[in-house]
């Protein structure tokens, strides 16, 4: 009895590609930021951030009343990079690394913030 293979069939790959493995770790480390973040930045102002991880990456939301709720979080976290910073409409968005991971903060409002703050100091932004 003849088996018939059909044209795309290949052999059944038991282990998965170092790609795969890596970006399970990646992923792993990130679930355990975030699931961590709660307790670990409970006293941090502007209330609890909304954190989630995907892709190998923790996302923090915050929503900052100051600049200088900002600038906590942004020190706490590492994200102190003004290269790594991204104004986007109403939001800033800083990427860096966390414990070997990647993370993205989110500061809602924070672009209204520094514009509030350059209004008030006299400063033109450019």
């Amino acid at each position: 009895m003849t088996t018939v293979v059909g044209p795309f069939a290949g052999p059944a790959r038991s282990v998965p590609s170092p790609a795969a493995v890596a970006l399970r770790v990646q992923c792993r480390r990130a679930k355990a930021i975030a699931d961590a973040a709660p307790v670990r930045f409970a006293d941090m102002p502007a209330g609890p951030a909304e954190v989630s991880a995907a892709g190998g990456e923790v996302r923090f939301i915050v929503r900052p009343q100051s600049l200088s709720d900002w600038t906590r979080w942004a020190q706490e976290l590492g994200a102190t990079d003004p290269r790594r910073t991204t104004h986007t409409g109403s939001q800033t968005i800083v990427r860096c690394e966390v414990g070997g991971v990647r993370m993205r903060l989110v500061g809602v409002g924070v672009p209204a913030l520094l514009s509030e703050h350059a209004r008030r100091s006299g400063v033109r932004r450019g």
